[in-house]
């Protein structure tokens, strides 16, 4: 599996964060994830393909962030204040970060992205706990609601609907 070096990861994931946010934001690797009693917090997956991987296996990239912290991206993202966004933009402004955040992480021309889908969290968690590889970065924001951004590998055999 070729990955990028995970420095060269966090320098990408934050620039491209930051360019989606219009904030300034850096990311870290870490071993936990870090959520605020959000009860229906959704994750956003997008596999990337890698044609050298065996068996059609694939790398995950999911996104979980807090309803506040969307908002925010989705209010950048569309030049629309806070109140004025629907639920389906707030949607579509994760799926579309996702996409960009996975993007700059492709390593060669036989790699390709799938369409991103939201997921409920247990899923989400579920398909991470299957993986033989995962990293985890969260953003550096101390006592603020924080992103959380997976890396992973998942297997056809175990992921259901997600890679159909």
């Amino acid at each position: 599996m070729q990955l990028l070096p995970t420095q060269d990861m966090m320098r990408k994931i934050s620039e491209s964060w930051s360019f989606v946010s219009g904030a300034a934001f850096q990311f870290k690797e870490s071993d936990h994830y870090t959520f605020h009693n959000h009860e229906n917090l959704m994750a956003v997956i997008l596999p990337l393909f890698l044609d050298n991987l065996p068996q059609r296996e694939s790398i995950a990239i999911g996104l979980i962030l807090d309803d506040d912290e969307a908002i925010k991206v989705a209010s950048h993202m569309f030049g629309m204040t806070p109140d004025t966004l629907s639920l389906a933009d707030i949607q579509d402004a994760k799926k579309e970060t996702c996409n960009i955040l996975g993007g700059g992480l492709i390593v060669d021309n036989n790699s390709k992205l799938g369409l991103p889908k939201e997921i409920p969290l247990e899923e989400f968690l579920q398909l991470q706990k299957n993986a033989t590889f995962s990293m985890l970065f969260v953003s550096d924001k101390p006592n603020e609601d924080l992103v959380n951004l997976v890396i992973f590998d998942v297997n056809i055999k175990s992921s259901g609907e997600f890679l159909s």
